[in-house]
Formats: structure tokens, sequence, C-alpha cells
């Protein structure tokens, strides 16, 4: 909460976009740049440098918009242990609701009263709806403040896991992540738990440490798995829009096709029945020249007479009196070409449509695939189980370009004992400590890409050392570099590489840290196998993609049977305060 409010407090909000249902954005100005800050009223908040595509805009969001649009964001702040929100600005209190589905409420910071909610809600003793009160519900009490005999009292009833989530306030997926982490059964009523998990919690920052960068998590949740699914929802809106306006175009044409045939096949039978309808015409012409009306002459001939005098309905083919049989058929005709050149024109502008929609496709498809690219994309990189980002180069140039370009104070520079190995970095912006489950993990992928596999190794030793030691000298090649002074060791790191899919997408490193986000995965070391063909039965068309994350070299499976299937689906949001 700390972090976001460094960024947010003093902001002023200059619009307000729908993404989606459920899915705010919030464009701020602050003193030093322009970020977006998203809500998911069911999951979390979180701020960003991207200014995502907005879908809708409800009434509520024009009511966001009235009445936030210029304010001054003048705090933030979770209410008491509760999973509730509060952004504070001049003259309103925007309360995010995180507990069951989600709610937004904009209320009126003086008076306390609701102006509008994005669900109007009721229960005994507290109504959200505009001109109401805003009410907190009743708070869990805050389990960090708890002494340890006050804390027994709420297990021995209900499962522990029940306990954790509702009754201390820290939610089902943290709840089941406590009892993980302790290795507790979260089923269990034995009151005995409570001291291991009361000592749990008065630590629990160091036990989540994986949760410190909750805000980049977050942003990256979102990108990989709601905001692809928002586009992909705008490609399947395209793409209804292509099959209206292509049903328009083959109704149309059918419409066309059928007046182009009647206007031929009457002047084609005038000249079929031209024998007949020049000798009815004569009657007429001697009928009419013995003054008699038009009713009786209609009559006495059985041919229908139109409204319009001097047209006459003979065998079906409606004629002009006034113009030959000839210039009759001439201009049905006429008229027949001139639909046959529209029915033309559609079946152009139907081919155009093709094109324009293969196009226009490929277009959502390209930014539906595309995520937005961080800089370590460039390079191979993981996060480690305490959270920290860590990077390695994937050749000469990339090496030389992450250490001169990205290896900054605090960061540690690791590199293999033999020639071949890539530079990887543990980063630290906020120079905190880096624990030695994060320097296991990044020795371990700093050995696993480096010529160590190639020829076969299975252990490697790995050092590392402060960015101050390392120097760029001159006449070294690419992705060289001097290392200078004391340097520190973990020994006989075994080389392994943990390969996993989740949402289509591939997840590599440490086992540790793969094992953590997905059950089914391929643990690859060096050695002899038949890997390539594993990997096509077992991940389809999706095998290319994992054998470009596999070391070069020889290598072999070390767990074929565990893996069982491709784990998907869209994950959770965390959200702690």
């Amino acid at each position: 909460m700390e972090k976001l409010k460094k960024y947010v407090i003093n902001s002023k909000i200059q619009k307000i976009r729908e993404l989606d249902e459920k899915i705010f954005s919030f464009e701020i100005y602050g003193p030093k740049k322009r970020k977006f800050l998203t809500i998911i009223l069911d999951k979390g908040l979180f701020l960003s440098d991207v200014k995502y595509e907005s879908g809708i805009v409800t009434d509520f969001c024009r009511v966001l918009r009235k009445h936030l649009t210029g304010q001054r964001i003048e705090n933030v702040q979770q209410h008491e242990f509760d999973r509730i929100v509060e952004i504070d600005t001049e003259d309103y209190k925007l309360i995010l609701e995180l507990f069951g589905s989600g709610n937004l409420i904009l209320v009126e910071r003086t008076c306390g009263k609701i102006i509008s909610a994005f669900e109007a809600r009721s229960w005994k003793g507290r109504e959200i709806r505009p001109g109401r009160k805003y009410l907190y519900p009743p708070s869990p009490p805050n389990p960090f403040e708890l002494k340890l005999e006050e804390f027994k009292t709420f297990f021995g009833k209900k499962e522990t896991v029940k306990v954790l989530a509702s009754d201390l306030g820290f939610g089902g997926e943290i709840a089941e992540q406590i009892c993980e982490k302790i290795g507790i059964d979260k089923t269990s009523k034995e009151i005995g738990n409570a001291l291991e998990l009361y000592e749990f919690i008065q630590h629990i920052e160091e036990h989540f440490r994986e949760l410190d960068n909750i805000n980049e998590k977050l942003r990256k949740e979102f990108e990989e798995d709601i905001l692809v699914t928002l586009k992909t929802k705008k490609m399947r809106e395209l793409e209804q829009k292509f099959e209206k306006i292509r049903k328009k175009q083959a109704q149309r044409l059918k419409e066309l096709i059928r007046e182009e045939e009647k206007y031929r096949n009457l002047g084609e039978s005038i000249y079929n029945n031209y024998s007949e309808l020049k000798r009815v015409l004569e009657k007429i012409s001697s009928m009419k020249s013995n003054e008699l009306s038009w009713e009786e002459i209609a009559k006495t001939l059985e041919i229908e007479a139109l409204p319009e005098k001097h047209m006459v309905v003979i065998n079906g083919i409606p004629l002009d009196l006034r113009k030959t049989l000839g210039e009759n058929a001439s201009i049905y005709f006429q008229e027949a070409k001139r639909i046959k050149k529209k029915i033309e024109g559609l079946k152009k502008a139907m081919k155009e449509l093709e094109k324009e929609e293969i196009v226009e496709v490929e277009k959502k498809k390209e930014i539906v695939e595309k995520k937005p690219k961080e800089w370590y994309d460039k390079f191979r990189w993981f996060r480690s189980s305490d959270g920290f980002l860590v990077v390695a180069g994937k050749d000469a140039r990339t090496n030389e370009r992450l250490i001169r370009r990205y290896m900054k104070a605090n960061d540690l520079v690791f590199h293999t004992d033999i020639t071949g190995s890539p530079f990887v970095l543990i980063k630290n912006p906020d120079n905190r400590e880096i624990p030695e489950q994060t320097i296991r993990e990044a020795a371990e992928f700093c050995a696993s890409y480096s010529k160590a596999w190639k020829i076969g190794l299975s252990t490697a030793d790995v050092y590392y050392v402060k960015p101050e030691q390392v120097k760029k000298e001159k006449g070294l090649p690419a992705g060289s570099f001097m290392i200078y002074g004391k340097r520190e060791w973990v020994r006989k790191i075994e080389l392994k590489i943990a390969i996993g899919v989740v949402n289509d997408k591939i997840v590599y490193g440490p086992e540790s840290v793969v094992s953590s986000r997905i059950k089914d995965y391929i643990l690859i070391a060096p050695g002899e196998g038949d890997v390539y063909n594993f990997l096509k039965s077992k991940f389809g068309n999706l095998a290319e993609k994992v054998k470009r994350v596999i070391p070069y070299g020889k290598c072999r499976i070390l767990n074929p049977h565990s893996f069982t299937t491709i784990h998907s689906g869209i994950k959770s949001f965390i959200f702690i305060l």
C-alpha cells in the first residue's frame, strides 16, 4: 500500500475508462508522470504505465467521470483489517469492497452519503444505495493485534482455513497459502494448530516475500489473462460485425439477382409473344378510336388496366401504350443490365470485404497475442520464489547488453566457473536482503544455460559478485567482462530446467519456481533421451516453443510419468495490503 501511495497521492484524475464489466482504469497525473490505476472490483488494484483500450461506457462510469474528473487524490488506505480500500479525493471517497463479488461505491466525503454504486445491495442493518449513508460492514479482528489467548479462541470449532479466511479476514486464497506454507491440513479443526499459526502470522511478511512486488504481479496477471480475454472479445465482436455485413450483402445479392431475372424475362417474353401482343395492342387502339372507356376496353379484352392510363398488363407483361413493343422490351433489358452492374459491384464489394476482414482480424490477433513488452522479455528470465526478478543473457550480444545497460547497484551478478556461461542478474532496485533461496535459484538458472549442459556435466560451480566488481576492459570481446575482488560461490549446482504451460504460455526455470505455479511440468537435465517426441506428445503445437527454452545440448526427462496434461486456466489475482 505504501508503494501505491507514493505514486497516487497528490495525483489528479484526468480520465476514467471502463475496460469491461467490473474493470475500471483511472488515468492519473502526478508530479513526475502519467500513470494508470486499474481497479478490478473482485480482485484488486494496480498501477501501470500502459493505457488499456476501453470497451464499454455504462451509467455508473459516466457518474464517476462527472464527479471525479479533475479531482486530486489525497489518500489511499485500507479500512482497518478489512478487504476495503478507500481512495480519498478533495470532495469524494471512492470505496472498493473486495469481498464477495466486489463493489465500487462513490461517496460524498463530507456527509458520507452514497452518490452511486456499481451494484446496489442490501443486508440487515446495511444498504448500498444512492442517498443512503455509507456504513462499513462489521470488521474482522486484526490478527496482528490479538494476543495468543485471544487468537486461540477462534479455533477448534470450524475448519482452520475457514477461520483464517472469514473470522480473521485473510480471504480464501491467502488462507489456503498459509496452511500450505506451514504444512497443516486446512480442513482440520484442531486447536493445536493455533500456536503455529500465531507465530507464522507474526512474521507473515517474511513468509510471503513473493508478494513484495504485488503491483507488478497483478499487472502481469491482468495483461496475461484478463486483458487478452478482453481483446479476444473485441476480436469476436469484429468478426460478428463482418458476419452481419456479409449476411446483409448476401440477402441484397439474392434480391438483385431476382430483379435482374424478372426484367430480363419480361423483355424476352415480349419477343416470345410478339404477334399476340401486337394483335391486342391493335384492338386497343381501334377501341380507343371508338371512344370507349378504359374500363370497357379492359373488360372486353380481358386485360388489366393499371392506374396509369397509358399502362396495361397483357399476359402478365406490363406495357407502356405510348411506346412500341420493341421500345418496351428495350426498357426491360436496360433495367436488367443496370441491375446486373449492381450485382457485379456488390460481388466486388463482397470480395473486398473478405480482404478487409482478413486484414482487420489479423491486426486484432497481433494485438491479442502481443502483450506489452518489458525490457527483460529480450532475455531469459523468471521471478524467484521470493519475488525477485532474475534475468539471464542468451548469448555474447545479450550478455553485453544485460551488463552494460541493465546492471544496477544492489544487484547480484552470477557466472559459472567455465567459459560459455550467461551472465545472470538478480535485480534488487529496493536494496532488499536477497534470500538464500533466490541466490540458489539464480545459480541453478546460470549453470543450466551454460556450456556445462552442452558438454554433459551434471553439476557446475557458480559464483556471484557485486556490480562494482564487473569491469569492461579494452580488448575484451563482446559479452566478456573482468571480475575483480572476492567471489561468493555456490558449489555443485545440479543442472536441470522445469518447463510447463499456463494459458498457452511457456513457463520455465528452476523447479522450485515452476512447481509453485503449476502442478504439471517436465523436468529436463543433460543426458540421452527421446525428448523431442515426448514434447510433441505432451505439448502438441506448443512443442516448438518449448524446444526454444531447452538449453543447447543433449537432454533427458527426469519425471516422464508425473506430467499428465497441459495446465491452463486464468489464475486468481492476489491482493494483500
